[in-house]
């Protein structure tokens, strides 16, 4: 058996959420279903998906400063 689940959001907020996981190959339905499944396999919201391979600036800053210390060791 199956159910539905309404989600009511913003109009761009909702265009902007289906081009990008249209970008990935998905469509908004098999992406909530994604996250549902593994928030309770996992039992905590682990789900992350990008459109891009670059990583995020917090990473990039956190590897410029690891750079710095490498001479150290």
């Amino acid at each position: 058996m199956t159910t539905t689940l309404t989600v009511r959001m913003d109009d761009s907020l909702k265009k902007d959420f289906t081009r990008i996981v249209e970008s990935l190959g998905l469509d908004a339905p098999s992406v909530v279903r994604m996250l549902v499944t593994q928030t309770v396999r996992d039992r905590a919201i682990p789900l992350s998906l990008a459109t891009s391979l670059m990583p995020q600036a917090s990473t990039l800053d956190f590897l410029d400063e690891a750079r710095a210390d490498w001479g150290r060791w």
